[in-house]
């Protein structure tokens, strides 16, 4: 993988997700996305008619980002990108480009697939010899093109992503994540070839430390209790602020139906994790997220109405409504001191 090759992802991507997000067609934006990505903008176009206005804004913007810098770890099938997204306000974000080839049925992340071959400084040793360029993952009807040329031949497609006897790679965006908590991103650690380097964000034993799994306990803490427990261990930050008070008010606003609201850890549908090694020796980090909040009445004869995006997925008025969130979070993990949740993005994915 090349910066140039990157670059025309990262493009294609823009392009395609511009006319995706319009016209809020899942099957055009699952052409160039995949995971907690695909299923929360999903989830967003399922919901639209039932968002504020201000919420289906977005839909209708650009997806232009600017100034992306390409941090490419050898060996690995991923690559993260730092950014700023134009609109609707200038945000400086995190992406991860994962790849997917052949007839794999999906990927999966970080160090689960690894790539074949032998690390080098310049990249990876292939089957096909050192330096080999992989598939952009954007072949048209005439070959390997460009986006342009992918977007002609979209639905076009063989289902098992092979056409004409050639395996077909593509790259799909996986991580969206902007900054949300104050100061600048961590710097990403390279080598003398900017070559970044992949640290394992999937462990959970061995190793120093908090690990990238210890976040991902940690802030869901942050749902579950207000922070008593697990997440002790993260810096206090505008991110976990806004959690803690999410937790603290989480009765204010509910009717004279005498409803409690508990947030309760599940596992993510999409497991994806990723990690790079920063200049200061730790690591930046993304890590799934999922909670559930369940809503329950404590008066007989009561119910709740659900709200209108929880509407989409069963409007009948109930005693319980469970509602089932998915994310993802960005953290950095210092070589010293405590792990600071940097960005935290959850979609409301379905409820009943």
């Amino acid at each position: 993988m090349t910066v140039a090759q990157a670059r025309r992802i990262l493009d294609r991507y823009e392009k395609i997700a511009t006319r995706a997000d319009r016209t809020r067609d899942a099957a055009l934006l699952a052409e160039v996305a995949a995971g907690n990505v695909l299923e929360r903008q999903t989830a967003g176009y399922r919901q639209y008619n039932a968002l504020p206005r201000h919420e289906r804004a977005p839909f209708a913007r650009p997806t232009d980002y600017r100034s992306p810098a390409f941090h490419i770890p050898a060996g690995a099938p991923w690559f993260l990108v730092t950014a700023t997204r134009a609109a609707p306000a200038s945000q400086p974000t995190v992406l991860v480009f994962a790849r997917e080839g052949g007839a794999e049925s999906g990927t999966r992340a970080g160090r689960e697939t690894r790539a074949e071959g032998k690390r080098t400084d310049e990249g990876v040793e292939t089957a096909e010899g050192k330096g080999t360029e992989p598939d952009e993952g954007m072949e048209t009807t005439e070959g390997k093109g460009t986006g342009e040329g992918e977007a002609r031949a979209e639905g076009r497609r063989r289902a098992n992503g092979v056409r004409e006897g050639r395996t077909m790679t593509r790259w799909r965006l996986r991580v969206a994540l902007p900054l949300q908590a104050a100061g600048p991103l961590p710097r990403i650690a390279t080598t003398r070839s900017r070559i970044a380097t992949e640290v394992d964000a999937t462990s959970r034993s061995g190793g120093p430390r908090p690990r990238p799994y210890d976040v991902q306990r940690a802030y869901e803490d942050l749902w579950q209790t207000g922070g008593t427990d697990e997440a002790r261990l993260l810096a206090p930050n505008a991110v976990t602020t806004e959690a803690r008070s999410t937790y603290r008010h989480r009765d204010e606003e509910l009717g004279a139906e005498g409803a409690r609201r508990h947030f309760v850890p599940v596992s993510p549908r999409h497991r994806d994790s990723y990690a790079l090694r920063t200049a200061d020796g730790g690591a930046l980090a993304v890590v799934p997220l999922a909670h559930e909040q369940r809503l329950r009445v404590t008066r007989p004869d009561y119910q709740i109405t659900p709200s209108d995006e929880e509407a989409v997925y069963d409007p009948a008025p109930r005693s319980t409504v469970i509602s089932t969130f998915h994310g993802q979070a960005l953290a950095h993990l210092p070589r010293q001191g405590r792990p600071a949740v940097l960005s935290a993005k959850y979609a409301l994915v379905d409820s009943r």
